[in-house]
C-alpha cells in the first residue's frame, strides 16, 4: 500500500535534489534530444517549433506550483532530462512513457539522476492546449509524463494530469496534481508575474532570387524558396549542430537563448561568424553535403569501408558527406576510389616511396586485421609491381573480396576465414559510422584515435564507442567544441541500447 497517497495524488518514492519530502527540487536541466537516448532509443527529435512551445509550457506549469527549477538547454553533458519521439506501439494506446534513473539519498528516498521522456510519433498530436476529440493533446501528455519524472505515480483519479488513461480533456495540472508536486517538493518560491507582450520579431521575407536572412532567437521554419539563399548565424560554426535528413534540414544553435533550432526549406547557404568554410566567400555550402541523405546503406557503407582501407580511422563527418554527396550525383565507387588515392592523407600514410609489398601489408592490416594469405599476397603484389592495376583497384578487391560469396567447395579453414573477415570490416564499418553519422564528428584526430583502441574483439568494439561517447561529450562544449553534423534516417545505429 502507498504511504504517501491520496485519491488525488500518489508519491513513488524518489525524487529531484536529496532530501525528505517538501524539500525543493533545486534545478533540473532539459533537452530536446539531437541524440539517440541511452534508455530510450528516439526515432527522430521534437523539432516543430509549436510542439516545442506545449512542452515548455508543460515543464513551466510544474515550476509555477512546485519549488523546482526547470532550464532549457542545448543537449550535452549538463542535460538531466532528454524528450524525443519514439515509435511505442502505434496510435490511440500508450502515447507516451517516461524512464529514470536514480541513486540512494536518505533512509526513505532516492534521489533522480538522469530521465527521458517519449512521445508516440504515430498519434495525431494537437500543439494547442485545446484538443479536439480526433486528436491527443502534446501539452497534457507532456504534464503527465513530467510529473512521473518528478516522482509522482498514476492516480485512479480522472480528474488529475496523472489519471492512468486519456487525460486530453483536461485544461492542465489539477489540485491534486498541484498538491502531490507539492507534497514533494513544497510550494513555489516565485509567483510568476505576467510576461509583457514580446515584440514580434520581423518576419523572414523570401524572395524568388537571392536572399540573406538573419537568424533570430527562438525556433523557425525558414524557406529561402527559389534563388541561392544564405542564412547569417549568431555564433561560431563550432558551437552548431547541423542535422541530416531525407527530409528537413534541422539546424541548432548549441548556446543556449541564441539562434534556437532552425528546419531549413531551401538555404542553400550557412555564414557563420568563424569557423571551416567550403566556398571561397567563407560561406558553408549546404548543396554540398545534403544529397547523402538520399544515400541506401549499402552504398553508404562502402564509402565508409573506404575510409577505413586507405586511412584506418573512423571517416570524418563532414568528407563522408561529401563523398556522399557526390555519389549520389553519380561518381562512382570506382572512381572515388581513384579520388582518394590523390588526397594529401594518402600520400602521407602511403608515401611514394613505399613498396608495394609494405603497401599491401597496410592495406590488409585496416580492413582484415591479419597479414594476408601468402599466395593472394604474391598474385596482388605481382600485378601492383607490373603496374596491371593501381593501388585503389588493390584496395577495392580487398574489400570485395571480403564480402564476396564463398565458393560452394571451399574448405571450411577457409570458410572461417572468410567470415572471420566480413565480421572484422563490419565491426570497423560500425565504429566508423558511430563515429561520423550517429555523432556527426569530424575531428580526423579523435576519428583515428577510436579507431585505434578496436583490436578485432568484443571488448575492444566498446572500449572504442566509450572513446567516440567522450569525444562526442567533448564536441558539445559551447567555449570549446566542435560543429557536428550527424546524418538521419539512413544508417541504423547498433549501439543504441
Amino acid at each position: 500500500m502507498c504511504e504517501f497517497c491520496t485519491n488525488e495524488y500518489h508519491l513513488s518514492d524518489a525524487k529531484w535534489g536529496t532530501g525528505e519530502y517538501a524539500t525543493p527540487g533545486g534545478t533540473v536541466y532539459w533537452s530536446f534530444a539531437q541524440t539517440p537516448g541511452t534508455g530510450f532509443g528516439f526515432s527522430s527529435y521534437i523539432t516543430d517549433p509549436a510542439y516545442r512551445d506545449a512542452i515548455r509550457d508543460a515543464f513551466q506549469a510544474w515550476e509555477n506550483v512546485a519549488d523546482i527549477d526547470f532550464v532549457e538547454v542545448a543537449e550535452g553533458a549538463q542535460t538531466d532530462i532528454h524528450l524525443g519521439w519514439d515509435t511505442i506501439d502505434g496510435p490511440f494506446s500508450v502515447v507516451g512513457e517516461a524512464s529514470t534513473r536514480g541513486s540512494k539519498t536518505t533512509s526513505t528516498l532516492f534521489s533522480f539522476t538522469e530521465a527521458e521522456i517519449r512521445f508516440d510519433v504515430s498519434e495525431n498530436w494537437a500543439a494547442d492546449h485545446d484538443v479536439a476529440r480526433n486528436e491527443v493533446g502534446l501539452y497534457q501528455v507532456a504534464l503527465h509524463e513530467i510529473g512521473h519524472v518528478i516522482g509522482l505515480d498514476h492516480t485512479d483519479n480522472s480528474d488529475t494530469i496523472m489519471y492512468a488513461s486519456d487525460i486530453s480533456d483536461l485544461p492542465g495540472l489539477t489540485a491534486g496534481d498541484i498538491a502531490g508536486a507539492q507534497a514533494f517538493y513544497g510550494a513555489s518560491q516565485n509567483t510568476p508575474e505576467p510576461a509583457p507582450e514580446p515584440e514580434p520579431p520581423a518576419a523572414y521575407s523570401p524572395t524568388i532570387g537571392n536572399d540573406t536572412f538573419m537568424a533570430r532567437a527562438g525556433d523557425d521554419v525558414i524557406n529561402g524558396l527559389q534563388g541561392i539563399d544564405t542564412l547569417s548565424l549568431t555564433g561560431d560554426q563550432s558551437q552548431y549542430t547541423l542535422m541530416l535528413s531525407a527530409g528537413d534540414l534541422i539546424l541548432t544553435d548549441r548556446v543556449a537563448g541564441r539562434d534556437g533550432t532552425d528546419t531549413l526549406v531551401s538555404i542553400e547557404r550557412l555564414d557563420f561568424q568563424s569557423g571551416a568554410s567550403t566556398l571561397s566567400n567563407g560561406f558553408f555550402d549546404i548543396d554540398a553535403f545534403d544529397g547523402i541523405a538520399n544515400l541506401d546503406a549499402a552504398d553508404f557503407s562502402q564509402i565508409v569501408e573506404l575510409y577505413i582501407a586507405y586511412f584506418n580511422r573512423a571517416p570524418d563527418a563532414l568528407g563522408l558527406a561529401f563523398w556522399g554527396n557526390a555519389f549520389a550525383d553519380g561518381l562512382s565507387l570506382v572512381d572515388m576510389a581513384s579520388l582518394f588515392i590523390d588526397q594529401n592523407e594518402t600520400r602521407a600514410t602511403y608515401p611514394a616511396g613505399m613498396s608495394n609489398t609494405d603497401f599491401a601489408i597496410s592495406v590488409y592490416e585496416n580492413v582484415l586485421g591479419r597479414v594476408p594469405d601468402a599466395e593472394g599476397f604474391d598474385f596482388w603484389v605481382d600485378v601492383l609491381n607490373q603496374g596491371t592495376v593501381g593501388r585503389d583497384v588493390f584496395i577495392l578487391s580487398v574489400l570485395e573480396g571480403a564480402k564476396a560469396e564463398i565458393p560452394p567447395d571451399a574448405s571450411p579453414a577457409f570458410k572461417q576465414q572468410v567470415m572471420a573477415d566480413r565480421q572484422y570490416l563490419e565491426n570497423k564499418t560500425e565504429i566508423g559510422a558511430y563515429f561520423a553519422v550517429h555523432k556527426g564528428m569530424s575531428d580526423t584526430d579523435d576519428a583515428a584515435n577510436a579507431m585505434a583502441v578496436f583490436d578485432g574483439t568484443q571488448d575492444s568494439i566498446q572500449d572504442a564507442i566509450a572513446a567516440i561517447d567522450s569525444h562526442y561529450i567533448d564536441a558539445l562544449s559551447v567555449g570549446s567544441g566542435d560543429f557536428l553534423m550527424p546524418l538521419v534516417g539512413v544508417l541504423d545505429d547498433p549501439f543504441t541500447v
